[in-house]
């Protein structure tokens, strides 16, 4: 269940704040509950060393939105001034960072087999502490403010601040990107490009390795803040007034000093879904 559950919050993430699509009259109504459930294969590449990917044959999705908040699976908001082709939100999402670490069980793992080093070499062996620490991390929650505007023929350009408010790590993401929605073989098709900046207390928290985790002595690496960026694309082809066929997937390249850290061994990674959706 809790693979599920980060499962839908990772791959719901990247719009979470960019409402683009979902705000689109001719894709959701307001005032009512959209249930869906999609049954297929998908699930999301981990760029932790060692770490297992998550996949799942199903994928829920619960949204509700009325005319001055909304929650879309696990994210929140609420509207401070909307119009057509503009809107200004707070937004509550969760960080995706901590599922990473929550999926996998790499609490039970110590770095020795989870990091490595940054140069490629050995790391330098010392005596191995009493007793190690788990390598364990904590899902943040994140709120702030959310805005997009409708530049041209239903493309949408995007930005979101949110910072930690459950006292986890105390940092900030700035989220931008560009959206649009376009009908293609009798279907309705989705294009994302973003930008995630995440701080330096963010990626401090998740990806740094101490001391106590660690049975070798480390070589000294300066992790910084990051900035990532991803393409997204989607499919819905309708089959009847219940079921469509959906896929998604996505993209994300990490920052190079962040892919070159010592709990990451890889540039980038891909989640995404594709199945038939039953629509409640």
């Amino acid at each position: 269940m809790k693979k599920l559950f980060g499962l839908v919050c990772c791959l719901t993430a990247s719009t979470a704040f960019a409402q683009a699509d979902v705000k689109q009259p001719q894709l959701i109504k307001k005032s009512t509950i959209h249930a869906s459930i999609t049954v297929g294969y998908g699930g999301i590449e981990n760029p932790v060393l060692d770490a297992d990917d998550v996949t799942s044959p199903i994928l829920p999705s619960f949204a509700y939105y009325g005319d001055n908040w909304y929650f879309d699976d696990f994210s929140v908001g609420y509207s401070l001034y909307e119009t057509e082709n503009f809107y200004v939100d707070l937004l509550g999402r969760f960080n995706d960072d901590g599922f990473f670490f929550e999926l996998d069980g790499v609490d039970k793992l110590y770095a020795t087999g989870v990091v490595r080093s940054s140069s490629g070499r050995p790391t330098l062996p010392t005596a191995s502490p009493i007793n190690l620490t788990p390598i364990e991390r904590d899902l943040s929650y994140m709120a702030g403010l959310s805005s997009a505007v409708n530049v041209y023929d239903n493309i949408w350009l995007s930005a979101a601040y949110v910072h930690d408010v459950t006292n986890v790590h105390n940092g900030y993401e700035i989220l931008l990107n560009g959206y649009q929605v376009f009908e293609l073989f009798s279907g309705t098709a989705g294009i994302e490009a973003g930008i995630n900046y995440k701080n330096e207390e963010l990626i401090d928290y998740y990806y740094r390795v101490s001391p106590s985790e660690s049975k070798t002595r480390l070589l000294s690496y300066n992790l910084e803040s990051a900035t990532n960026y991803y393409l997204k694309v989607s499919y819905e082809y309708p089959i009847s007034d219940s079921f469509s066929l959906d896929f998604k997937l996505k993209h994300t390249w990490l920052d190079s000093n962040l892919a070159n850290s010592h709990m990451i061994n890889k540039n980038g990674y891909f989640s995404g879904f594709t199945g038939i959706t039953y629509h409640f």
